[in-house]
Formats: structure tokens, sequence, C-alpha cells
């Protein structure tokens, strides 16, 4: 994904090789929920982004590195659960919970919970914490804004490198893990340090699954929907 992926991926109980699926039905997106206006197939954007994250207890996504085959890298994955998804209400933040593993070279790394808080400003991480480690990192890192519209951009500091994403649609089809899913979220990512542009990529997010495909990553199963 980014530099701040390994804080970011994914959860809990890693299956150490993840296939891809079969499954060609197109996944609709979920209904709405109380107090959240979503976005429709024409395109029009959410102005709340927990329609394009993933938010529902028990979800499974599994994730293979786009590096796999080199032979000069060890293949890498990733596997992420939700473990708890509490909406916002008119006077407190949501809380999301998911827990990742990361699997290198077939081997699962321990695990690291991630605690995300939904605001009116957008989606959060605020917390992950590490298996086996005693204090947790916290942080306040805006991970998708809110309200999110099409040509909507936000700049994220890492650094000397710097994040500049720009939403380029939403709403349209996507197509990851064998599936096709009705309502995707399209964000234009430039990596810039200084003035000089060091690459460029999307990162895609489906309504009830979250990301998708990013430089890094791309999904390649998913349970639970």
């Amino acid at each position: 994904m980014k530099l701040w992926l390994c804080a970011l991926l994914f959860c809990a109980a890693g299956t150490a090789s993840a296939r891809k699926t079969s499954h060609r039905v197109p996944v609709k997106p979920p209904g709405p929920t109380t107090g959240r206006t979503i976005g429709n197939a024409n395109g029009q954007a959410s102005k709340d982004p927990t329609h394009w994250f993933a938010s529902r207890t028990g979800l499974i996504r599994i994730y293979e590195g786009r590096a796999a085959g080199r032979e000069d890298l060890p293949p890498a994955g990733a596997s992420c659960e939700v473990l708890e998804s509490r909406p916002a209400d008119a006077d407190t933040a949501g809380t999301l919970r998911e827990s990742c593993t990361m699997i290198i070279a077939r081997l699962a790394k321990p695990s690291t919970e991630l605690t995300y808080e939904l605001r009116k400003a957008g989606i959060f991480m605020v917390r992950a914490k590490g298996e086996g480690t005693q204090e947790p990192q916290t942080m306040d890192r805006l991970v998708l804004p809110a309200p999110l519209r099409v040509g909507a951009g936000w700049r994220e500091s890492l650094g000397p490198v710097a994040l500049e994403r720009n939403v380029r649609s939403a709403g349209k089809n996507c197509k990851a893990a064998g599936r096709s899913f009705a309502d995707c979220l399209v964000l234009a990512v430039v990596q810039r340090q200084g003035k000089k542009t060091l690459r460029k990529y999307t990162e895609t997010y489906a309504a009830g699954v979250g990301l998708v495909e990013d430089a890094q990553w791309e999904l390649v199963d998913v349970k639970g929907l």
C-alpha cells in the first residue's frame, strides 16, 4: 500500500497461502444504515466514507503482495478480520477494530490490532497494538475524509515523503478476488519527495469490503459478506 501499510494491514487468523476464488456473481453494496448518506450507481460520492470501508464484524479479507513471483523478494500476504464495529451517533464517534496478520514467506507474523474512530471529519486510525506488546502505538491519522466527493483531495506527510490523494470516481464497478463489486471508490495517489514525483498509482475500495487493491497489495479472497 504505502509507507504506513504495515501499521494498516490486515487481520487475524491469516491463512498462510491465499488462493484466488472463482466467484463471478456481482456483489451488491450493503443497504443504507441509519444516519448515513450512501452513494449511488451513477457515481454520486457518499458523504460517509464508512460505506467503502471494512465495517462488518467477522469480515475477513486476504491479500497478496503484488511482488509475488519475484525471486528477489519473499512472497508476502496479509489477512484481516473485523473484530468490532460500533457506528457513530449524534454525540460520540464510532469505533472500528480489526486484527491484521502479515504473512512473509508463508510464515504468519504476530498480529496487530488496529483501532479506528469514525468522526464527522472522516475515518481516523488512532491506535495500533502488536501481539505481545504492552504499550500500544497511538496516532491520529486520517484514512478517508468526510464528506467524500469526486474531485476532493487531501495530503498526507510521511517524513520527507508526501502522499497526495484525489477521489477519481465513486459508485462504479470494480473487480477483485474473482468477483465483480457494484460500488467502488477509486483514489488517484501521487507520491512526492519535495518537487520530485516518485510514483503514481491508485487505491480502490469496494462498498462493504474496504481496500481491494493499491500499489503493493491486491485482494485475493473475502469471507463474511
